[in-house]
């Protein structure tokens, strides 16, 4: 509880776990997403990380719940709207393949 609490308060460079997380064996998170936001910004101006994350905790569950559809539905900007320029994967530090990963959010239909 101390340490949610401790993370609220933190500065915005001190929850940068990137740098952590940069330090781990490349092949520990080698084409995972971990949510870092290294891959913004986008053109289209998708919260790729967000996506990515509900994403996620969509296929986790043998449906998807309505809790995850109506948070993808509230985002501003959606895989829908990937125009598939790649500038994400060129910045991502983990190799996650953004651009299949949005087809496959589309082929979840969320919408």
């Amino acid at each position: 509880m101390l340490a949610a609490a401790a993370y609220e308060t933190a500065s915005e460079e001190e929850r940068d776990y990137a740098s952590t997380l940069a330090g781990a064996p490349r092949h520990a998170y080698a084409g995972q997403c971990t949510y870092c936001g290294h891959c913004a910004p986008c053109p289209k101006g998708i919260d790729i990380a967000m996506v990515n994350k509900l994403y996620d905790l969509a296929v986790m569950q043998p449906q998807v719940p309505q809790s995850i559809r109506a948070h993808y539905q509230a985002l501003t900007a959606r895989a829908e709207d990937c125009i598939a320029c790649g500038n994400c994967e060129k910045r991502c530090p983990f190799g996650v393949p953004v651009i299949q990963r949005m087809e496959k959010v589309k082929e979840l239909r969320l919408l």
